[in-house]
């Protein structure tokens, strides 16, 4: 089966498609470097741990890259694309530290950013409002809802349809941990002497974490598709990590449906 970075063809790219990814790289390292200078658990720097870091940092680096490269958002849009970026970039200390629920906590609040920025991108006077009154805020559901009727991302096609469906699921598992459901969700005192130790079922977190970013990219970019496409290649091979194939089809205007 081919690795990832064949599909999309990224190990056959020149130096110059590739030149953002050996940068991410280059970033990773001296990340890990940082981190291992305060006398950390060294397991937290192996195996399924490590590539759980590297997943986070490169989710952080390419949702930097990208934010830097959308343009024309509205003033008042502004501040919860700052803050999308800024719980994203959460993600790697709360690995550092062993703490999954907030882990888990800053995963939802990136869903919430996302379904608020696409919200208020098209509400200045409900974003003053919420300014003034802040308890008049929308409900999770009812962003949601507006952002599957948005011209933008209301596309008859499966991918899109998967997306949705995807994402507000992996809301709900999440909030199931931050709200602390079940006795196995919660982190009671015990959990204090794992901090900076590896997360528990650490693959397993891996895989959510890659899932749940695939569909934050995919709506995000959907939402600026235009400006996508006007992408320099290393931006777009970066970027193009982060989806699968009939994400970046969509995105690219190459789906059948």
């Amino acid at each position: 089966m081919k690795r990832g970075r064949d599909i999309l063809g990224v190990g056959h790219l020149s130096s110059l498609g590739t030149r953002l990814i050996r940068l991410q790289d280059d970033d990773f390292t001296k990340c890990v470097d940082f981190y291992q200078n305060l006398a950390l658990d060294k397991t937290l720097f192996l195996g399924e741990n490590k590539s759980l870091m590297k997943t986070a940092h490169n989710i952080a680096f390419t949702l930097i890259v990208l934010l830097n490269k959308i343009s024309a958002v509205p003033e008042y849009a502004i501040p919860y694309l700052r803050q999308l970026k800024s719980d994203t970039i959460q993600l790697l200390p709360s690995i550092v530290l062993g703490g999954k629920r907030t882990l888990h906590l800053f995963e939802r609040a990136s869903i919430e950013d996302l379904f608020r920025y696409i919200y208020f991108f098209d509400h200045k006077i409900e974003h003053m409002l919420l300014q003034k009154y802040p308890k008049r805020f929308q409900s999770f559901s009812s962003l949601v809802d507006w952002a599957k009727d948005h011209p933008s991302l209301s596309l008859d096609s499966q991918t899109t349809t998967q997306c949705f469906d995807e994402i507000t699921s992996q809301y709900a598992e999440l909030s199931r941990t931050v709200h602390g459901t079940t006795v196995a969700d919660q982190q009671l005192l015990e959990s204090l002497r794992d901090l900076g130790r590896p997360i528990a079922e650490v693959a397993q977190e891996n895989r959510r974490m890659k899932s749940l970013y695939k569909n934050i990219f995919f709506l995000l970019l959907l939402f600026h598709v235009a400006e996508f496409r006007k992408l320099q290649l290393d931006e777009r091979t970066l970027i193009c990590r982060c989806l699968n194939r009939p994400q970046i089809e969509v995105l690219s205007g190459l789906a059948t449906n």
